[in-house]
């Protein structure tokens, strides 16, 4: 017996992106306990992480791709000064959520503010250890390793600092899921804005070498998605994917 399927149709972009070494954690731990990336801990599936950041460097390529361009757009501070009275925005930007509804940009458009819900979402993305033997084929296997550094006293041995970061790399793949229709104009910006990426880096340690990153492929996808009660009550999902290449190329035009 099989029951009514229940769909949904929507847009995506599907970025495969490389690194050979990113940290996109909350920074250095001290004291030698290493949590900087989100651990996913299932005893019966072993370890997993969540890469952290994703949403930050989108934005913050889309406001180097806006200057490059000469148009003003939200920043992603809301606040126009700091406690002690500095200017906190660069000329071309305005408080975050601040043009809306009057003078909406794209960039608020796109990606919304405590005003407005965005109109785009990420799919989590989940990364494991090669070597972790517990794996239940979700997400993406890579290398992930443990930087141990120490900071001394200048002309002696004494440590004034002691941390971990936690590193990885390798392949992943980040799925950007639009809940809204976009104009042309709109996913040729975002789109825009992702290829951008590699020139800001994901992660802390951009100047010291780690956060490289390098697109693979990008897609733009007609998605269709299904789900319905199969025997014994058994959750069946399906997904049709459609590569969307002429859209993809009007909207980089604009």
């Amino acid at each position: 017996m099989m029951f009514m399927k229940i769909s949904r149709k929507f847009k995506r972009i599907k970025v495969r992106i490389k690194t050979p070494i990113a940290k996109t954690g909350n920074g250095a731990v001290p004291g030698g306990k290493i949590n900087n990336l989100l651990v996913l801990d299932n005893r019966e599936e072993g370890k997993s992480y969540l890469v952290k950041g994703l949403r930050g460097l989108l934005n913050h390529s889309m406001m180097a791709i806006a200057k490059e361009q000469g148009i003003e757009i939200c920043h992603s501070s809301d606040k126009e000064v700091t406690q002690s009275g500095e200017k906190l925005l660069p000329k071309g930007f305005h408080p975050n959520g601040s043009c809306y509804p009057e003078n909406e940009c794209i960039r608020h458009r796109i990606m919304g503010s405590i005003q407005k819900p965005s109109r785009i979402k990420f799919e989590p993305v989940i990364i494991t250890s090669k070597a972790e033997k517990k794996w239940n084929g979700k997400g993406h296997k890579m290398h992930i390793a443990t930087e141990t550094r120490n900071s001394l006293v200048y002309g002696s041995k004494k440590s004034i600092q002691d941390f971990g970061e936690r590193y990885f790399s390798g392949e992943f793949t980040v799925i950007i899921e639009l809940l809204d229709e976009l104009t042309q104009e709109e996913i040729g910006f975002l789109l825009k804005a992702i290829l951008y990426m590699p020139e800001i880096g994901l992660g802390g340690s951009i100047n010291n070498g780690s956060g490289k990153i390098e697109l693979l492929e990008i897609l733009l996808q007609d998605v269709e998605r299904s789900r319905t009660i199969g025997k014994n009550g058994k959750i069946i999902e399906e997904e049709k994917e459609r590569n969307l290449w002429k859209q993809m190329e009007e909207a980089l035009a604009c």
